[in-house]
């Protein structure tokens, strides 16, 4: 009865509901859970058993970080990171320039983290050091575990991890604690610490451009004389491909016949190198549609979009095969695509041709130099040809009135 005798005004909460409903944006809300990759396992499920869950010599990011009975590897972390340092012959400061860049990507990988750990909650600098000690770490383990046996140099014969009894003896529990989906780093770690280590950025070579980009580039496509997967080719600026017909079970064909590559040895590689192609080139319906246009997409499922998620799908976690013929035939297209000529066009076709009030504009701008030169020309020769004291002629005035025209509707 209170309630309904009150005052008209809204509750508070009230208020801020309504207000936070008028400000959601769902394209931001996509992207945010999109991001994260790295999760913590709810009670309903670590009810089953609790110790499946959880690692049980060393943590690795930040939901076990700090836990009693994982603070002894803690030790090990610094000497990993000493040791790779001297290998690398690189300063910390490198190391902590390279992650702190892709910081914010870092933390979005990890669903529901504490704020102590974020850059708003005053832990930025926590984090990044968190970072940099568990990903040398784990590196070092990873080459260490490579040596097969063998001593590394750099590490004391009786290190109680990095030596071949501890790589025998310590090594299997750290790797059991690598597979818990809440003790897991981003793979951009890894990439970006491996990047300074090295001295090289990661290899361009290994991602190919989209069809549609290709193809601003002057590269053209055209099916291949058989459907054969072997039969991709890249010559003279032509990228030869098989045809594909993509129907309701292609998506079964392929994740079937990937799972037979991946367990049976011996089998090869084709169909995930092939799959893993297709997905690079392909990034949006329109790169279905230039590909369809030119004979190599035969589209039997409906809309281009759904073909190019059907790629996009399939393809995670897929890889493609080092020194591969696949792999020869991407870095050609790679390299023709970097010659200055070729991405010069593309640029000049992505940014004047897109839109024809562009092209007009670009139009009406090289008609004006044109014309230009034509006066200046005709100026010069009226002025040692003829009366030098008669004035020059005016610029002619059509070519101002395209000019203004095409700039009034962009």
């Amino acid at each position: 009865m209170a309630a309904a005798g009150g005052s008209s005004s809204k509750r508070t909460w009230v208020v801020d509901v309504e207000k936070k409903l008028k400000e959601a944006d769902k394209s931001a809300e996509v992207s945010r859970w999109e991001r994260h990759c790295i999760y913590q396992v709810p009670p309903c499920m670590t009810n089953i058993k609790s110790k499946a869950y959880q690692p049980q010599v060393v943590s690795l990011g930040p939901f076990h970080h700090g836990d009693r009975d994982l603070r002894p590897m803690e030790e090990h972390k610094h000497r990993a990171l000493r040791q790779l340092l001297l290998r690398a012959n690189r300063p910390l400061d490198d190391f902590v320039a390279a992650v702190e860049e892709v910081t914010e990507e870092l933390e979005g990988a990890y669903m529901d983290l504490d704020n102590e750990w974020r850059a708003d909650g005053g832990g930025r600098d926590r984090f990044l050091a968190m970072m940099i000690f568990d990903g040398c770490f784990l590196l070092e383990v990873m080459r260490c575990t490579a040596a097969d046996g063998k001593q590394v140099g750099d590490y004391a014969h009786n290190d109680p991890i990095f030596s071949p009894h501890g790589i025998l003896y310590m090594v299997p529990y750290i790797r059991r604690d690598v597979l818990m989906l809440e003790n897991q780093l981003p793979l951009l770690l890894l990439q970006k610490l491996v990047e300074v280590e090295s001295g090289k950025p990661q290899d361009d070579n290994a991602i190919i451009r989209s069809a549609v980009e290709l193809y601003e580039a002057g590269i053209q496509f055209k099916p291949s004389k058989t459907l054969s997967l072997h039969d991709i080719r890249f010559r003279r600026g032509t990228l030869s491909m098989p045809t594909v017909s993509v129907d309701d079970s292609t998506e079964y064909m392929f994740l079937n016949m990937m799972a037979f590559e991946r367990l049976h040895a011996g089998a090869g590689n084709d169909v995930t190198g092939y799959v893993f192609f297709m997905d690079n080139i392909i990034d949006s319906a329109k790169d279905v549609a230039l590909l369809s246009s030119k004979g190599i997409i035969q589209n039997a499922i409906g809309s281009d979009q759904a073909v190019a998620k059907l790629f996009n799908t399939i393809s995670r976690d897929v890889v493609l095969e080092p020194n591969s013929a696949l792999d020869a035939v991407q870095r050609q297209v790679n390299g023709y695509f970097r010659q200055p000529w070729n991405m010069w066009r593309a640029n000049l076709i992505h940014t004047y041709f897109r839109s024809p009030w562009a092209f007009l504009s670009l139009a009406a701008a090289i008609f004006l130099l044109g014309m230009t030169i034509m006066q200046t020309v005709y100026t010069v020769l009226q002025f040692y040809g003829g009366d030098s004291n008669s004035p020059p002629p005016s610029a002619p005035s059509p070519i101002l009135w395209v000019i203004y025209t095409v700039q009034e509707r962009r």
